[in-house]
């Protein structure tokens, strides 16, 4: 099965954010351990995500990577604003180039996902509607 482009752009913006946050997970996890773990769901989830938009599941794929960088960037933002429980060391840290670089590919895979789940899949050949003549 020929992937679209769309499909391999999709992957390679969920391979960046899951390396991102995989290249983290040791600081997090030794700094506050709900967060190391958050991010080692997210890698998974990212994997999980690019394979499906490998496959017949890419909706599927599209709307697991959506949700991921949703919250991604949720969490970044929480964390900069107000902070999280345990975790206030970030507050007002808007600008560190890693995170940034992160929020624009999680942007950038939000706007693609988007975009992608709403194309009307293609009808079968083999489907008539009542006005169509067999």
């Amino acid at each position: 099965m020929k992937e679209p482009l769309n499909h391999w752009l999709g992957l390679l913006l969920l391979t960046g954010i899951g390396w991102i946050h995989y290249r983290g997970i040791p600081d997090k996890l030794g700094e506050t351990a709900y967060l190391g773990w958050g991010y080692i769901l997210l890698v998974a989830g990212c994997a999980a995500a690019g394979a499906w938009l490998l496959s017949d599941r890419w909706r599927a794929g599209y709307v697991l990577g959506l949700l991921i960088s949703l919250g991604a960037i949720t969490a970044y933002a929480l964390t900069r604003a107000t902070g999280l429980p345990h975790v206030t060391g970030d507050i007002g840290n808007w600008g560190e180039p890693i995170g940034v670089v992160s929020l624009l590919l999680e942007a950038a895979f939000a706007v693609l996902a988007v975009l992608q789940l709403r194309r009307i899949p293609a009808r079968p050949s083999s489907y008539t509607t009542s006005n169509e003549v067999p």
